[in-house]
C-alpha cells in the first residue's frame, strides 16, 4: 500500500516538474469589452412623407477613454405597413453612416422599423437601437367630411389641431363630383394594381358614392384609384345606383340597387388583390337580390342588408357568399312568429349596436299598409345563418319617430336610437320605448340637422386620439357646422369638443387614423 502510494505522488511530481518547463507561446492580450451608452433616442417618431426631415442626433459615450465607433442607420417596412415589400421580402436600407441622422423622409406612408448599429472600433463589437417611424401623409389622419355642393360633392378634412383643407376634389381634379352625395367609407388596408408599374400597391383609402359614380381614393396623395366606369373586371359599368363601398374582413364590399359585389383581398393576410369587383353575389349561388338603400350592419365578418326582391335579410360573408337567414333560431327547429324572410313592410332605417359586445341591428320598418305605423325589429347578428330576431315593437302613435327624417344608432354606450324630427333632435331607447328631445349645449337652433351619427376611434394604441363622439351637422345660408360631443348615457354631455365649419351641406362624415388596420376594423365605425 505504502509503494502504491509512493508511485502516485512520483508521477504528481514529474508533471508539475514537465508543466514548468512547457513553453506557452500563446496570446493572452484580452480586449476589454467597454460599456457603450446611448441618450437622445426615442421610441418612436412620425413623419410626413415627401414634406419632413427625420432629424436625430444621438449622444454616445463609453466608459473607457479613447474608443472610437462607425456607425450604420437603416430603415426597413414593418409587417402590415402600407406596401406590399414586407409580403414579398422585407427590404433593409441603409440612410446614414454618420451619428447625426438627417434623412428627408421621401419614402411611402407606413409603418418603418428604424435601426440605429453603433460598432465599436477597437473591439468589433455592435450595440443596435430599434425605433418606429410612421410615416403619414397631410391626408393621413383626421375628420372627413362629405359634403353637397348643390348637385355635386365634394370633400373636407379638419385635424385635430383645427387646421383643414377643404375643397379637395375641386382642388385635385379641377372640378367635384357631379352629383349628390351618397356615402363616405375608409379602407385602412386597399389593394390595388398600379397600372402605370404593374405591381401591387396597398394603401388607405376614401370610398366615396354618389347619384351616379363611385370613387376609390388613395389616400396618400388623393389621386382616384377607380371610378364606377373603372372598377369592374369586365371594363364594362352596370346600370345600377350606387350606395356603399367599404372593407370586408377577406375583401372590399360594394352594394348598389343591383347587388352586392365582393373584392377578395387581404394584404395582411398576403393575400393580394386588384380592388376590381366582377359580377354580384348571388344568393345561395343562384338567386338576385336588391339592396335597400337604407342602411346596412357590418359586424367583422358578416355584412347585413335588407333585399327589397325578395323581402328579407341577407349576409355577405367575408369570403364573398351571399346567403340568406333561417326561419328557426339556433338549437331549434321550430319556426318563431317574427322570421327574416317575407318581411312585406318598408325598411325605413338598418343601424347597428354593439353595447356589451354583442353585435345587436336594430330595424325599423314602416307597415305595409297602414302609412305611419312602425315596427322595431331587434336583432342580434353573432348566429348567423340562425334567425337574428329577437323582439318585434311596435312604436306608439304618439311618437314622433313614426315622422322622422334622419336615423342613426349610439353604437357603443347605449341601446338608443338617434332621429330627427321636425329638425329636433331626438333620442329613443330601444328597451324601455320611450323617447326624449335632445338639446345638447352650444348648438345653434334655427339651422337644419343634416345629419347625425355616433363615430369612434377607441384602438389601444392610439389612447392619444381615442374618442366616442355623438355627431350632429347643420346647414344654414350654404355653410355647414359640425358640432363633436362626448356621450354619457347616450347623449351629448358638455360642450361641444369640436365645431367644424365650412362651405357646403355635410351629409357623412369618417374618421381616418394612419394606426389604422385589419386588426383595427372593429375599434371604428363600418357604418356610413
Amino acid at each position: 500500500m505504502k509503494k502504491k502510494i509512493s508511485y502516485i505522488l512520483t508521477l504528481l511530481v514529474l508533471v508539475v516538474f514537465a508543466s514548468s518547463c512547457y513553453d506557452d507561446k500563446g496570446n493572452y492580450d484580452y480586449v476589454e469589452i467597454s460599456k457603450v451608452t446611448t441618450t437622445g433616442l426615442e421610441e418612436s417618431y412620425s413623419k410626413i412623407a415627401f414634406q419632413d426631415v427625420l432629424h436625430i442626433e444621438p449622444t454616445v459615450t463609453s466608459d473607457r477613454a479613447g474608443d472610437e465607433f462607425e456607425y450604420l442607420w437603416t430603415l426597413n417596412l414593418t409587417k402590415g405597413s402600407g406596401t406590399t415589400s414586407q409580403i414579398i421580402k422585407i427590404e433593409l436600407d441603409t440612410i446614414g453612416y454618420e451619428r447625426v441622422l438627417d434623412f428627408p423622409v421621401n419614402v411611402n406612408q407606413g409603418y418603418y422599423d428604424l435601426t440605429l448599429r453603433i460598432t465599436n472600433k477597437g473591439n468589433g463589437m455592435d450595440v443596435y437601437h430599434v425605433m418606429s417611424l410612421s410615416v403619414i401623409t397631410k391626408f393621413s389622419e383626421g375628420f372627413y367630411l362629405l359634403k353637397d355642393m348643390g348637385n355635386s360633392t365634394d370633400i373636407d378634412l379638419h385635424m385635430w389641431d383645427n387646421s383643414k383643407i377643404t375643397d379637395i376634389l375641386q382642388k385635385k381634379d379641377g372640378e367635384a363630383l357631379p352629383a349628390s352625395p351618397v356615402s363616405l367609407g375608409i379602407d385602412p388596408v386597399y389593394c390595388f394594381i398600379d397600372e402605370s408599374t404593374g405591381k401591387y400597391v396597398i394603401t388607405k383609402a376614401l370610398t366615396i358614392c354618389t347619384d351616379n359614380d363611385v370613387r376609390i381614393i388613395n389616400m396618400e396623395d388623393m389621386s382616384t384609384v377607380y371610378t364606377h366606369n373603372t372598377m369592374f373586371h369586365s371594363g364594362v359599368a352596370p346600370e345600377e345606383k350606387p350606395y356603399y363601398v367599404w372593407r370586408n374582413m377577406y375583401g372590399v364590399g360594394y352594394i348598389s340597387d343591383q347587388g352586392a359585389y365582393f373584392s377578395a383581398q387581404a394584404a395582411t393576410e398576403q393575400l393580394l388583390g386588384a380592388g376590381k369587383f366582377g359580377f354580384p353575389a348571388m344568393v345561395n349561388d343562384e338567386e338576385d337580390s336588391k339592396p335597400n338603400k337604407n342602411g346596412g350592419v357590418f359586424m367583422g365578418f358578416y355584412y347585413f342588408y335588407f333585399d327589397e326582391l325578395k323581402d328579407r335579410f341577407l349576409y355577405l360573408d367575408f369570403n364573398g357568399g351571399l346567403s340568406a337567414l333561417l326561419n328557426n333560431v339556433k338549437d331549434s327547429q321550430e319556426e318563431e312568429k317574427y322570421v327574416p324572410n317575407g318581411i312585406k313592410h318598408k325598411l325605413k332605417a338598418f343601424v347597428r349596436n354593439y353595447v356589451g359586445n354583442v353585435n345587436t341591428g336594430f330595424a325599423l320598418f314602416e307597415d305595409a299598409d297602414v302609412t305611419g305605423k312602425h315596427y322595431l325589429y331587434n336583432m342580434v347578428l353573432d348566429d348567423a345563418p340562425y334567425n337574428p330576431i329577437r323582439k318585434v315593437t311596435e312604436i306608439a302613435s304618439t311618437s314622433k319617430l313614426n315622422t322622422a327624417t334622419l336615423y342613426a344608432s349610439n353604437e357603443l354606450t347605449a341601446k338608443v336610437i338617434y332621429f330627427v324630427n321636425n329638425n329636433k333632435l331626438y333620442m329613443y331607447d330601444t328597451e324601455l320605448n320611450t323617447e326624449e328631445e335632445l338639446q345638447p349645449q352650444d348648438f345653434a337652433t334655427g339651422e337644419e340637422i343634416t345629419y347625425i351619427s355616433n363615430r369612434y376611434w377607441m384602438w389601444t394604441d392610439d389612447k392619444e386620439h381615442n374618442f366616442d363622439y355623438l355627431v350632429i351637422a347643420t346647414h344654414k345660408a350654404g355653410k355647414y357646422k359640425v358640432y363633436l360631443y362626448e356621450v354619457l348615457g347616450g347623449k351629448a354631455y358638455g360642450k361641444p369638443k369640436y365645431v367644424f365649419e365650412g362651405d357646403g351641406k355635410v351629409v357623412k362624415m369618417q374618421y381616418v387614423s394612419p394606426k389604422m388596420s385589419m386588426k383595427s376594423l372593429d375599434y371604428f365605425p363600418g357604418s356610413f
